[in-house]
């Protein structure tokens, strides 16, 4: 009986010393697109569970779509240096100026295709593009597939000489620029407002990726679809993380991160938005005017667009960024 006693009582002592459990670190992710986005259910939500996975379970992320944790879409890389939210998935184009270097992808031409200019981009990253993101770990960054144009008529662009006067929507300031150049009135617009702005009529065309046709419904609202080729800039997407978050993290789970995260994660994404787009265009065809701008059209449309290069190398070095040595860096023979 004495024996059991101090058995017990051991057993005791020892509980008191125990190393407390490890709680799971919660990443907050925040982002304004819907949980039915290709992005959010191919890209954003494996990588979680893989962090968990590969963390042991020393980090959690918790997903908050739709702008769940508040604010709106512009003001998602800001709540990321803040801390508002831990990670953010976002449009660097949303808010163009506070990304003066990485607007390098949103001019007319420069690559052709998703993957050239995800690769650009982490080609430039270091040094180049990494002041932008200041605050923040860069956990992806990539560019999206070649823009095109919708009209909310039945009737698909064929010329640019159709957008005078016509209210399009750009993504950027740099795809803003463009559409002007093209005698369009560019209306600057998160993408959650080309649905309301088609149907009412705010908006008479949008430049945007063709995914948006079904991860947010524009086919509903857009009835004739333009593919341009890679004549126009591209949006760039972003996945970033607070860095004091990231710094603050255990090693070996931001060794983790490390390993699940950079120029593999973007040209996932890249690839996912590529077959998306091809997916969305098959679900509009038959039902809408969809065509593909002659070879002679997209000539002409380039040597309109040329200037804005050059003004961007313009502006750009009156910044200090050093924006011929980027071109060059990213193989464009224009500089």
């Amino acid at each position: 009986m004495k024996r059991l006693g101090t058995t017990a009582a051991a057993a005791a002592l020892a509980l008191c010393f125990a190393a407390p459990s490890v709680q799971a670190q919660e990443l907050r992710l925040s982002t304004f697109v819907p949980p039915v986005h290709i992005i959010y259910r191919e890209i954003i939500v494996p990588w979680g569970k893989d962090v968990e996975k590969a963390t042991n379970g020393q980090v959690k992320v918790t997903l908050y779509p739709s702008m769940q944790l508040g604010g709106k879409p512009p003001e998602l890389f800001r709540q990321a240096v803040d801390g508002v939210a831990d990670l953010v998935f976002t449009l660097p184009g949303y808010t163009s100026p506070a990304f003066p270097r990485t607007g390098i992808i949103e001019l007319p031409g420069l690559k052709p295709d998703g993957f050239a200019a995800t690769d650009m981009m982490w080609d430039l990253l270091d040094p180049y593009l990494l002041p932008d993101y200041q605050g923040t770990k860069v956990i992806a960054l990539w560019g999206a597939e070649d823009a095109g144009l919708m009209t909310r008529t039945s009737k698909a662009y064929r010329s640019m000489d159709e957008l005078k006067g016509l209210r399009i929507r750009a993504p950027s300031a740099a795809q803003a620029k463009q559409v002007q150049y093209m005698g369009a009135v560019p209306i600057a617009a998160p993408i959650t407002q080309v649905y309301p702005g088609l149907e009412r009529g705010t908006m008479d065309g949008a430049m945007v990726p063709f995914t948006t046709i079904l991860d947010f419904r524009l086919g509903e609202v857009a009835h004739g679809f333009t593919i341009a080729g890679p004549i126009f800039g591209r949006s760039v997407f972003l996945i970033a993380m607070n860095k004091k978050k990231y710094d603050g993290l255990p090693p070996s789970a931001r060794a983790a991160i490390d390993r699940l995260s950079g120029r593999e994660l973007s040209r996932k994404a890249t690839d996912v938005y590529i077959k998306r787009a091809v997916q969305a265009v098959a679900s509009v065809r038959g039902k809408a005017d969809i065509v593909e701008l002659s070879k002679q059209e997209q000539d002409r449309i380039s040597r309109t667009l040329r200037p804005i290069i050059d003004e961007w190398i313009k502006e750009s070095e009156a910044k200090g960024i050093p924006a011929r040595e980027m071109l060059r860096r990213a193989g464009y023979s224009g500089v």
